[in-house]
């Protein structure tokens, strides 16, 4: 008997089956024409991970960006990278043009732009940026008061931990957390802050404390604000004092003793003498790249 007799002589009740049982193969992975041309709905596209923090830098340090502001009080909600306790968001940016707002023109310490703690209020500035743990970080700024004189100085204070407690740093050459300047030129700061075990993440905040001004939404210029971060200390047995007392590497050459002999037969070599490199956050640590 062929196939085409075999068909025919089947009941039209288990050729209607079969039928039946062929439309459904595509369920079971096994694709048909007509399962192909029928429309299916579109898979969900996955969220948008949040971008990552950059890796021990402070980006937009020196308020360069959004380009081409002009004049004093800019006060902007879309300054790249920086972030306000401000209730109204507000981050007030200074450019070049300024003199009508001072009576005489401030110009930045770098670049064209700064930044005004006190915007719309007294507030605090902060990025959080990624860390390694147990590696040093070194930081930098320029601060200015608003007012004319020298002797009218606008406060400062730099807090840095975790993005849910921060702690006021004490920057190097002083023996207070309080950074006060005046405003007839920018004064330059530098500190440092140890990265303490398990934290990847770290806020740098800048946070005004007072104003010559009197006001509390008048005064804190800030500008050139820049982070780096040192690499671990080294480990190892004879290099146990390869850092200095800030917990800075001490870059060294390592100075190998000769080998002694014992009857015959080669002993311990004697333990690495290290030659210091030259003490200061300023020297070890090269600037970053503006």
């Amino acid at each position: 008997m062929n196939s085409a007799h075999a068909l025919a002589s089947l009941p039209q009740r288990v050729l209607l089956a079969g039928a039946t049982a062929l439309l459904t193969v595509p369920a079971l992975g096994i694709s048909s024409a007509s399962a192909q041309s029928s429309p299916s709905a579109p898979a969900a596209l996955p969220a948008t991970p949040p971008a990552p923090a950059p890796a021990c830098v402070i980006s937009n340090g020196g308020f360069e960006e959004p380009t081409g502001l002009r004049g004093a009080g800019n006060m902007r909600t879309d300054i790249p990278n920086w972030r306000t306790t401000s209730t109204d968001r507000v981050i007030e940016v200074w450019g070049p043009g300024n003199a009508q707002a001072t009576g005489s023109e401030v110009p930045a310490d770098s670049g064209t732009g700064f930044a005004a703690i006190n915007g719309a209020q007294a507030s605090s500035l902060y990025q959080d940026i990624a860390t390694t743990p147990k590696t040093v970080l070194v930081w930098r700024l320029a601060h200015r008061a608003r007012s004319a004189g020298p002797d009218q100085k606008d406060v400062i204070r730099v807090r840095i931990g975790t993005p849910g407690g921060t702690t006021a740093q004490i920057p190097l050459g002083q023996t207070g957390t309080d950074i006060a300047d005046g405003g007839d030129s920018w004064g330059h700061h530098t500190g440092i802050y140890r990265v303490p075990k398990g934290q990847k993440l770290t806020r740098f905040s800048v946070e005004a404390v007072s104003s010559a001004e009197g006001t509390p939404n008048l005064g804190n210029f800030l500008d050139s604000v820049e982070v780096t971060c040192s690499p671990p200390c080294p480990k190892g047995r004879l290099l146990h004092r390869a850092c200095d007392a800030w917990g800075l590497p001490l870059y060294r050459t390592p100075v190998a003793r000769p080998w002694h002999t014992h009857h015959g037969r080669p002993s311990r070599p004697e333990p690495i003498s290290p030659v210091p490199g030259p003490i200061g956050a300023d020297s070890i640590l090269p600037r970053p790249a503006r």
